[in-house]
């Protein structure tokens, strides 16, 4: 076998050159968008309303969100994030009355014990709204805004 010959799986030699009528210095060639009907370009998606082919192609709709209330105690929903419908779990977290109720104690002289007492009520506490499937919040109720 001889050692000039090239393999058969090889791609055959590169042609161009001079004389080919190809430069590597000469710039790429300038695009054109493809022409319309009517000779326009054509726009990069189609419009609100456009047919073609028997599809009608439409801009999305914006998605309306229902603000709910949520109260102390748990509610009946679909979750938002995993579209179960199901009644919410209750957390609850302290929040400003909390805080506020336990400052006063401190002024009128429970300063020794008596004020960490509100952080033992939940009616004092902030409620957090949980979904019992993928535990993530899905409303808050705020004794104090």
């Amino acid at each position: 076998m001889s050692s000039t010959s090239a393999p058969k799986d090889a791609p055959p030699p590169y042609q161009g050159g001079a004389d080919s009528g190809h430069n590597p210095q000469d710039p790429p060639p300038k695009y054109e968008p493809p022409k319309g009907p009517q000779g326009y370009p054509q726009p990069a998606y189609p419009p609100q309303g456009y047919q073609s082919g028997g599809v009608v192609y439409s801009q999305p709709q914006p998605v309306t969100v229902i603000q709910m209330s949520y109260g102390p105690s748990p509610v009946t929903i679909n979750c938002p994030h995993c579209q179960n419908h199901v009644t919410t779990s209750l957390v609850y977290e302290t929040g400003a009355l909390t805080w506020i109720v336990s400052g006063v104690l401190c002024l009128f002289g429970c300063w020794l014990g008596c004020c960490l007492i509100p952080f033992c009520i939940p009616e004092l506490q902030d409620v957090e709204h949980r979904c019992p499937n993928c535990y993530r919040v899905v409303g808050m109720f705020r004794r104090l805004s």
